[in-house]
């Protein structure tokens, strides 16, 4: 029986889906504006050529912490996933969270 994985049974949100992508283009520009290639940069972070690429289009089966190294690396300091939120966490009308 083939692999299912819980991203194919229930996709990702679409907020969370924008954030990675905008994540990916953000490590992508910084690589590039410090010169390195991708080879050299994959090799820096210690995975294949194309783990970086999947990391540049926002995949979300990249391994988070692969995301995390090659912002550390690359000195991102302000980056982020975005803003969303978990609903169930989410405070209601009375300011209480449920």
């Amino acid at each position: 029986m083939p692999k299912v994985r819980a991203f194919e049974i229930a996709p990702l949100p679409l907020d969370v889906t924008a954030s990675l992508e905008a994540l990916g283009h953000r490590i992508a520009l910084a690589r590039k504006e410090r010169g390195h290639s991708m080879r050299e940069f994959a090799d820096m972070l210690g995975v294949s050529t194309q783990t970086l690429v999947s990391i540049e289009h926002g995949a979300p089966t990249v391994q988070i912490g692969h995301y995390a190294r090659a912002i550390w690396m690359l000195e991102m300091r302000d980056a982020a996933l975005g803003e969303f939120s978990t609903p169930s966490l989410d405070a209601d009308s009375r300011g209480a969270v449920r």
